[in-house]
C-alpha cells in the first residue's frame, strides 16, 4: 500500500487531493453532464471529495459508496449535517440486489483500481441500479502515453495509485463488455489545483445511458 492512501490516513490524503491533486477539476467532470437527476450515486466516494461538487444542487438525493471503512467515516463526519446526503459502506452489488435506482450514477476515478473481470461486474451491477431513463457517468485517468512528460509520470505516481490504468480504447472496451452502449467519450486534460499549469493527468470521460443487450448480466 503507497505510504499517503485514503486508509492510512484519510485527513492528509483529502489535503493533499485539494491541493494539488486535481480535486477542482475532478469535480467539474463529475458534474459536467449533470442535468438536476434526483437520485445521484457515487461509487467508490472515498473521502468524499468529489462527492462535495453536488452540494451546490438543491432537491437530490445523494447516495456515495466504498468499501474503505476508514476513508468513508471521514466523509460521514465531513456531511454529517448534510440531510439529503448519506454514505455507507456497501458493494455495489449489495445495492443493486436491493434494488436501489438511481438517475446518475458516477463512477469518479476508481475502475483503475480493479482489474477487467471485477470491473465488468461493477458495470453490470451499477446498470441494474440506473433508472430507466437515468445516465452513468464515467472518467478515467488515462494510461500514461510514451510522449507524456515527467508532470504527467509524477502526479500519476503520486495520486493515481491504480494498477489498471487502460486506454481509451480499453476502457471503452470494457464499458461495452458490460452491456452498456457510449453516447459520448471524450478527452479531459487536468490541472494539478493550485495553479492551472501544466496539465499534469488526461482523464476520459465517457456519458452512457442506453443498453447494448438488455438481456446481459
Amino acid at each position: 500500500m503507497p505510504v499517503l492512501s485514503q486508509t492510512r490516513f484519510p485527513r492528509l490524503w483529502l489535503l493533499m487531493q485539494r491541493l494539488i491533486g486535481g480535486n477542482a477539476a475532478k469535480q467539474a467532470l463529475a458534474t459536467e453532464h449533470y442535468r438536476g437527476q434526483q437520485r445521484v450515486l457515487e461509487i467508490g466516494c472515498s473521502v468524499g471529495n468529489i462527492s462535495e461538487a453536488f452540494r451546490r444542487y438543491h432537491g437530490l438525493k445523494f447516495t456515495g459508496i466504498d468499501i474503505d471503512g476508514n476513508a468513508l467515516a471521514l466523509a460521514q463526519h465531513r456531511f454529517k449535517d448534510v440531510e439529503n446526503f448519506r454514505f455507507v459502506l456497501r458493494s455495489l452489488k449489495e445495492l443493486s440486489e436491493d434494488g436501489e435506482q438511481f438517475d446518475y450514477v458516477l463512477f469518479a476515478g476508481m475502475l483503475h483500481h480493479v482489474d477487467d473481470a471485477t470491473g465488468e461486474m461493477l458495470l453490470k451491477d451499477a446498470l441494474k441500479c440506473t433508472s430507466d431513463h437515468g445516465v452513468i457517468v464515467i472518467y478515467e485517468p488515462e494510461a500514461v502515453r510514451k510522449g507524456d512528460g515527467g508532470f504527467f509520470r509524477l502526479f500519476y505516481a503520486l495520486f493515481e495509485q491504480g494498477t489498471h490504468l487502460r486506454s481509451r480504447a480499453a476502457l471503452e472496451a470494457l464499458v461495452k463488455s458490460a452491456g452498456i452502449s457510449i453516447d459520448r467519450s471524450e478527452d479531459r486534460m487536468i490541472s494539478p489545483g493550485i495553479v492551472a499549469r501544466p496539465y499534469v493527468a488526461r482523464f476520459n470521460m465517457l456519458v452512457c445511458s442506453h443498453l447494448l443487450d438488455v438481456t446481459s448480466s
